[in-house]
């Protein structure tokens, strides 16, 4: 691997990551504005609209990551681990409406089942970019 490579490699590992925490840390916000002002529907619907657009550029860098960082099996893995979680949070909306589970249980499980995966990806794009970091 050239010395080009690494860089840019370790900048896109990097970007995935910081992007990624970025998007985990709009979810806590969204949750929490959910909480201090419950009425502010439209509010939530254009939020919900940049979620979507953050997540998109989420998925590119992912694409684009894993592509550079080929030679290195674990940070590979660990990114496209992480996709499939992200892929998991937008399901589990899906999930309950399926199921027939009442919107009740969904706001009350609700910002645990943001949460948790958001943290989740996060890691484990921290640990992915460690580990590129960490190889010759």
């Amino acid at each position: 691997m050239s010395a080009l490579q690494k860089r840019l490699g370790t900048f896109l590992v990097g970007l995935y990551f910081w992007v990624l925490t970025i998007y985990f840390g709009m979810v806590l916000l969204d949750i929490l504005y959910a909480r201090l002002a419950p009425g502010a529907t439209t509010a939530f619907a254009k939020v919900s609209d940049i979620l979507l657009q953050v997540n998109l550029v989420i998925l590119l860098a992912a694409v684009i990551t894993i592509a550079f960082s080929k030679k290195s099996k674990i940070t590979r893995d660990l990114i496209i681990a992480s996709q499939l979680i992200l892929l998991f949070e937008f399901l589990i909306p899906a999930f309950f409406t399926l199921f027939g589970l009442n919107s009740q249980g969904l706001t009350t499980l609700g910002p645990w089942l943001r949460i948790i995966p958001g943290a989740a990806a996060s890691i484990l794009a921290l640990i992915g970019m460690i580990k590129y970091n960490q190889q010759k």
